[in-house]
């Protein structure tokens, strides 16, 4: 199955979500498997304003942005590989299309140092295995904007 990319339609993510494969639930979205896609996640936002999902959509853009020299700009072209990829998202931004990880078995040896320090949350559960072996973070929803865009904080991401 060709899996959709940027901003699509509500109802074309929504046919997507498989009711039979929850894999999780938070405070503000559930989240499935895909339909015909075992490598792809939907999270389902229920708060009134989709905020998670759109956090993470521009955050996963941002690093994709990072790896580019735009006008002479300090790029970090090896950040992205420690975000699960955002590969689509639905106008409203109830839904996110999100590379599937599994879950961590042995959390005790998460390096978070590798992390950005403006990623808030840094429980265990918030980090999964890639295929590749690689860990990754697969919720970023919460991140101290004042960090990341504050040129006067003069720190690195890691």
């Amino acid at each position: 199955m060709q899996m959709p990319k940027g901003i699509v339609n509500d109802q074309f993510l929504t046919e997507l979500i498989d009711p039979n494969d929850e894999i999780g639930k938070g405070t503000t979205r559930k989240v499935f498997g895909a339909i015909g896609a075992p490598d792809f996640v939907i999270k389902e936002s229920h708060r009134p304003f989709h905020y998670s999902n759109f956090v993470e959509w521009t955050v996963w853009h941002a690093v994709q942005e990072m790896a580019e020299d735009i006008m002479g700009n300090e790029t970090n072209p090896h950040l992205a590989k420690y975000f699960a990829r955002s590969v689509a998202i639905s106008h409203s931004a109830k839904f996110l299309l999100m590379e599937r990880l599994q879950p961590l078995e042995n959390a005790a040896h998460l390096q978070l140092k590798d992390f950005p320090t403006w990623l808030n949350d840094r429980k265990p559960n918030a980090f999964g295995l890639a295929k590749d072996g690689s860990i990754k973070v697969m919720d970023y929803a919460m991140v101290n904007f004042y960090h990341v865009l504050n040129p006067l904080n003069g720190h690195k991401p890691f």
